[in-house]
């Protein structure tokens, strides 16, 4: 960073005394501004909550001495003293799990293994005790009602776990925590990423009755299908911006702008690009060999399988090919099953029951654009998948340095950046998010003057499409913003480019 600009410095001056918060657009230096407070307050101890152990270990080099940095995890595990436990911890329970907690708890579910789990797994990332029919996905009230009855049993056997020997998740003991302990010995609490904090996270913040100091951008919000919220909106103080982006130029920056444009909260800020970089905008043509510091950019697993699906030099793939290789299996499997009914499903779960319902989802205008992906990917490769996979497998390399193609998934590549981005055609257009969000709203509009008022059931349906439409403005918005001087398009998203 090469100067102090006056909206650091507004930030500098606000004491850790009182809460108050941070909209920092991308690439506006938030983490060196929260270094830069650390460092101007050291009278204060402060504990640094960070979104992945990587950004943790890089701010406990920066931080002042005053400050611990954490992620919230790590912290509820010293706390909750899960390393002497001896103890199994995993990232999410399965499908066995399930049916060894039916044998250990005399009961049945209730339900299929992906809803009483999905159901579970709301609970866990949720504020407070009580389990309700919202936690639950079934639109049967009844099954619902049996499937949360069985989850509150099973929660009230998993979380006693000094009393067996069951798997314990990273959101279980997380959740043992929300509700047992709290947050001590600091004078502050520095939170970042904080749009992608989920409700057990900011219960956990409040409850440290500690002020808090929470920095974040709400666009940058991509995670709400796993459960995240805007901690932003959610925390209380005064909020104070940073948009002065040191990543990328003005040509950048507008970009990221015109489609925010089209988000339904529009940014009270806009972006301004640094003068001293010279970006550039440009059509990704064919043939374009990506040079050193490249990233390959799509919106999904199964675009950049797409890609991969015929490469024949190494690569790497940002976070692994495993989900990927998973998503693309789960498809096949839904396609099999239909000649082998009994076949037991295999790959990542979907949100298709069936090679049919997939297939629904791929027609029409308004098809769901992953599920005509994988439907494509199947019917084109059905005879060759389990080859084409194990090339994939053996040409994907664990590390960026050692080669000079290197690809992913927005979701994937948020927080990283690269001289040029290259995004692949499975990105729709802003406009494209906004027509859909208008044509949701007017649906509703014509069954509510049809039937008097929505149902319970089709007003969550409605904020689940207008929250996804924003959330898709999001992730164009993060992947745009990963390039630093080059930022190449396709040409749907270049048309859009034309008209800034």
């Amino acid at each position: 960073m090469i100067a102090i600009t006056p909206e650091q410095t507004a930030i500098l001056e606000k004491a850790p005394t009182s809460s108050f918060r941070v909209i920092a657009g991308a690439g506006c230096g938030k983490t060196s501004t929260l270094e830069l407070f650390s460092k101007t307050w050291t009278r204060h101890r402060g504990l640094y909550l960070a979104f992945n152990t990587a950004i943790a270990k890089e701010a406990r080099a920066r931080f002042s001495t005053q400050i611990e940095a954490r992620t919230a995890n790590s912290y509820a595990y010293r706390s909750l003293n899960i390393g002497q436990l001896g103890r199994k911890v995993q990232g999410r329970y399965m499908a066995r799990d399930l049916w060894r907690l039916e044998k250990l708890l005399g009961s049945k579910a209730g339900g299929a293994p992906d809803v009483v789990l999905k159901t579970l797994s709301n609970f866990l990332i949720s504020e407070g005790s009580k389990i309700t029919a919202v936690h639950c996905p079934e639109p049967e009230s009844r099954r619902n009602r049996d499937i949360r009855q069985f989850v509150a049993q099973a929660y009230k056997y998993l979380v006693a776990f000094e009393k067996h020997d069951f798997p314990i998740t990273h959101d279980l003991y997380l959740k043992k925590f929300e509700r047992e302990q709290k947050i001590t010995g600091y004078d502050y609490i520095m939170v970042d990423e904080a749009q992608d904090l989920n409700p057990v996270l900011i219960s956990i913040l409040k409850k440290s009755g500690l002020p808090i100091v929470a920095v974040g951008d709400p666009n940058q919000s991509i995670y709400a299908f796993r459960g995240a919220v805007d901690a932003i909106s959610a925390l209380d103080g005064p909020c104070l911006p940073l948009t002065q982006s040191w990543r990328f130029g003005e040509p950048v920056a507008r970009m990221a702008n015109a489609i925010l444009a089209h988000h339904s909260r529009k940014p009270a800020h806009r972006l301004h690009g640094n003068p001293a970089v010279k970006s550039r905008v440009q059509l990704h043509r064919k043939g374009i060999k990506p040079e050193h510091s490249t990233l390959v950019l799509a919106r999904t697993n199964a675009r950049l399988f797409e890609g991969l699906a015929d490469s024949t030099r190494p690569f790497h793939v940002l976070g692994g090919v495993n989900d990927m290789v998973q998503e693309i299996l789960a498809a096949y499997n839904l396609y099999q099953r239909q000649f082998q009914p009994s076949l037991k499903p295999e790959g990542a779960a979907l949100e298709y029951a069936s090679w049919r319902d997939l297939e629904n989802a791929a027609e029409g205008r308004d098809a769901d654009p992953v599920a005509k992906r994988l439907f494509g990917i199947v019917e084109k490769h059905k005879d060759t998948l389990d080859k084409k996979i194990k090339t994939i497998q053996t040409l994907y390399r664990g590390s960026a340095e050692d080669v000079s193609l290197v690809c992913s998934t927005a979701h994937k590549a948020k927080g990283r950046e690269f001289d040029a981005v290259i995004m692949l055609d499975d990105f729709l257009s802003p406009e494209e998010w906004s027509r859909r969000r208008m044509q949701f709203q007017d649906r509703a509009r014509k069954t509510e003057q049809e039937h008097g008022s929505l149902s319970p059931r089709l007003k969550t349906r409605l904020k689940r499409d207008l929250d996804n439409c924003d959330q898709e403005i999001n992730l164009l918005y993060v992947a745009c913003t990963r390039a630093r001087l080059t930022l190449s398009l396709p040409e749907g998203l270049f048309e859009f480019w034309k008209t800034v």
